[in-house]
């Protein structure tokens, strides 16, 4: 049964194609797309991270564990994500982000929504082994009944989303200034998540069912992603191993992969490896990064590595710690951060932010960035807003400009050593 429930399919007209490596079938099958589908171009592309993730797991000639191997792309006017299979993934992406073929209209570039759509791609393939084989112990055997806790999930998709992206700049795919702003963009989602500082990557994991799977308002106040927090995790022990110079994230892996031979682990497990290629104990690293709240050294490391840290201005809507989304007659409050100057005006989630007074002058808003037209030197303003058909007056200090990192090369061999493994 457990092979059966792991085994989707999908009956439908599509494109298709396929390829071989290392004697191993792989199809890409995509439906939903339309007709200006670069198929070819996904499919070389894909075929290019197959191949990198091969020789990650396998070095140069070995064969996978597996003798064939399906990605199901379903195209959809707005949508994204994907779920692993132990030889197949199925995923779902918007229209707008597959390759398009060169017509009358002019080019296709790719953008951003392509980059991250190799991303779930790599992210995906990677999961048949650090998942889907080498696993947590406690999925060594399904209960389909109820949920299956663990705390490793920091490790087995935290780690696996560090790794699709660095396999996309290791199949150059993606250039070194194109990955730094995937890492930048990660760095940034973790610190305006007020919640890391009061849960642990392992507590996040082990919460995923009742907390990640079930989001609300609150939630970037009580919980952090145990995606993002443990690519950066991932991170930190990589450029930290790579330090020290005596082995690498990517050896650790392998190692756990043999150690393990390609089933159940446990933290126990990660440590021993660690330390066994390593030469020392990691026991006070994994204590403060993956059971700890504390800020993660990510910063330092990266310097060391060759990369310059430079912080820019911050959106409006990070300073005042608000996450907002479009309303018909204002904006809509859809979260207010922990800690926040939003929060010390007392604006909640599910406000509708309807304009604003500036030195008894009152301004109609259409979205929140209205507001730094109407500002001029004045730093404190009365939010008018409607919440549960109320009309209310709240003064809202506006804060100094925060800040989010940037990345960019600095030592290019120092980086070079880094990605290219």
């Amino acid at each position: 049964y457990g092979g059966l429930a792991d085994t989707p399919f999908e009956i439908s007209s599509g494109w298709a194609g396929s390829f071989k490596e290392r004697g191993v079938k792989h199809r890409l099958v995509v439906s939903g797309a339309a007709h200006s589908l670069d198929g070819a171009r996904l499919l070389a592309d894909t075929h290019k991270i197959v191949q990198a993730e091969m020789q990650f797991w396998h070095g140069a000639k070995a064969k996978p564990p597996f003798d064939d191997y399906v990605f199901m792309l379903n195209a959809v006017d707005d949508g994204y994500g994907g779920l692993e299979h132990r030889n197949s993934t199925a995923l779902i992406a918007a229209r707008k982000d597959l390759p398009r073929k060169s017509s009358s209209l002019g080019n296709w570039k790719p953008g951003d929504g392509y980059i991250t759509l190799l991303g779930l791609i790599s992210h995906e393939y990677f999961h048949t082994w650090n998942v889907k084989r080498l696993r947590p112990a406690e999925f060594a055997r399904y209960d389909f009944a109820r949920e299956n806790y663990t705390e490793l999930l920091w490790f087995f998709e935290g780690f696996t989303s560090y790794y699709d992206d660095l396999l996309l700049r290791r199949s150059s795919l993606i250039d070194d200034a194109q990955y730094l702003k995937l890492v930048a963009k990660n760095i940034n989602q973790v610190h305006q998540t007020p919640g890391r500082k009061v849960q642990s990557a392992a507590q996040a994991s082990f919460d995923a069912w009742v907390k990640y799977y079930r989001q609300d308002e609150n939630t970037p106040n009580a919980t952090v992603s145990y995606y993002t927090l443990g690519a950066l995790i991932a991170l930190c022990f990589d450029l930290t191993l790579r330090q020290e110079g005596k082995t690498t994230l990517d050896d650790v892996m392998r190692g756990l992969w043999v150690h393990c031979e390609g089933g159940p682990m446990t933290e126990q497990d990660f440590a021993a490896v660690l330390r066994a290629l390593s030469g020392r104990s990691w026991a006070k690293e994994i204590k403060a990064w993956v059971h700890g709240t504390d800020e993660l050294p990510v910063n330092t490391l990266l310097q060391s590595h060759g990369v310059q840290v430079t912080h820019d201005d911050a959106p409006l809507a990070q300073r005042l710690g608000l996450r907002v989304a479009a309303a018909a007659g204002g904006v809509q409050i859809k979260t207010v951060l922990r800690g926040s100057a939003a929060e010390r005006a007392g604006l909640c989630a599910g406000d509708e932010w309807l304009g604003v007074e500036v030195a008894e002058q009152g301004w109609r808003m259409a979205q929140l960035e209205d507001l730094l037209q109407y500002l001029g030197e004045h730093t404190q303003v009365h939010a008018l807003v409607a919440r549960d058909k109320r009309l209310l007056r709240l003064a809202v200090e506006i804060p100094r400009a925060d800040s989010v990192v940037r990345l960019s090369v600095q030592d290019a061999a120092k980086v070079r050593a880094w990605l290219q493994g």
